[in-house]
């Protein structure tokens, strides 16, 4: 399902050669590029630190929590925010979106809260630092030993993050949505194909490494990711810069590898880094691990950001 009309050239681009689609790719993923998640970290405390009623023009409720995590090697702290929409009680539990934030603090647009969703958020440098050479260390080092690069980290916060959504008065997390925009989108297909009680996966603008495919010249590639960001894979995933025909992988199977779960996948014309023809051609070569409302794609003018638009056309596809 496509949610937007696509520009003639993309109609007629071919889905390059690709690996097959098999039954269970999430280990070669975690081993070529992501790393491997551990076992470990178990929540133990969720806190109310306050509540401001009436935010976003009365139509949300802001709700400050502090979660602790205990890990193999100390305890992470973490303080989430929660948006509940108007209405939403212990009676009347409203349907949850898990994000991670870059600014920690960002207010979800007001249609969001209209549509009648939660959104609980964290800023994602909580969970890991986003720098090669960190001053503070994250959740990483808090185990045994390293063996996840920083999206992988993200990932793993995500699904914390539904863990402490199961403590707070108003949220129902039966059928989770997860969402992510760019750096963060790549986290939440991440989390979607290894946490199965995410039932809608959203990546917006993911780009290399997320919903595009690497088989697909165009945007960000594995040299100039691992050169900037080596902090976020498997060092040995850099071997393949240059040579993405030699990956095992190709990103249409971490899409198809959350079916028959859905996902939902959002670009922009102008968002050339994050190429998102090859975004679109994901799409169509997982579609078939889908049933015919599993998988969803929506293009929209403009360039790299998460936009109101964004948010509602994922919600509107979640809801089918």
């Amino acid at each position: 399902m496509t949610d937007s009309p696509l520009p003639e050239a993309w109609q007629r681009a071919e889905v390059p050669p690709l690996p097959a689609i098999g039954s269970d790719v999430v280990d070669e993923f975690a081993r070529t590029i992501y790393g491997r998640t551990p076992d470990g970290g178990r929540l133990t405390e969720v806190v109310l630190r306050s509540r401001d009623d009436g935010v976003l023009d009365g139509a949300a409720d802001r709700l400050r929590h502090r979660a602790v995590i205990a890990c193999p090697l100390d305890d992470l702290e973490l303080d989430t925010v929660t948006h509940l929409p108007a209405g939403a009680s212990a009676e009347h539990p409203v349907p949850l979106v898990v994000t991670l934030d870059f600014e920690g603090n960002k207010e979800p647009p007001a249609q969001v809260m209209a549509a009648g969703y939660a959104v609980l958020a964290v800023d994602y440098q909580q969970i890991e630092p986003d720098d090669p050479d960190p001053a503070a260390t994250g959740v990483r080092a808090l185990f045994p030993r390293e063996s996840w690069g920083a999206v992988g980290a993200w990932a793993w916060g995500l699904s914390r993050l539904l863990d402490i959504a199961g403590s707070i008065e108003g949220v129902d997390p039966a059928e989770p949505i997860v969402l992510g925009h760019s750096r963060l989108g790549k986290a939440a297909l991440w989390a979607g194909a290894q946490d199965e009680r995410f039932a809608v996966t959203v990546a917006n603008g993911s780009g290399c490494c997320g919903a595009s495919l690497f088989r697909h010249p165009g945007g960000e590639d594995i040299a100039a990711i691992t050169t900037k960001f080596p902090h976020w894979f498997v060092p040995s995933f850099s071997t393949y810069a240059g040579n993405e025909d030699s990956l095992p992988v190709d990103q249409h199977q971490l899409l198809a590898s959350i079916a028959p779960r859905r996902v939902y996948v959002t670009s922009a014309e102008d968002d050339a880094w994050a190429d998102p023809i090859g975004e679109y051609l994901a799409v169509q070569a997982a579609r078939p691990a889908f049933g015919p409302d599993g998988i969803g794609y929506h293009l929209r003018p403009g360039g790299h950001a998460l936009l109101e638009e964004d948010w509602l056309h994922a919600l509107a596809f979640a809801k089918r």
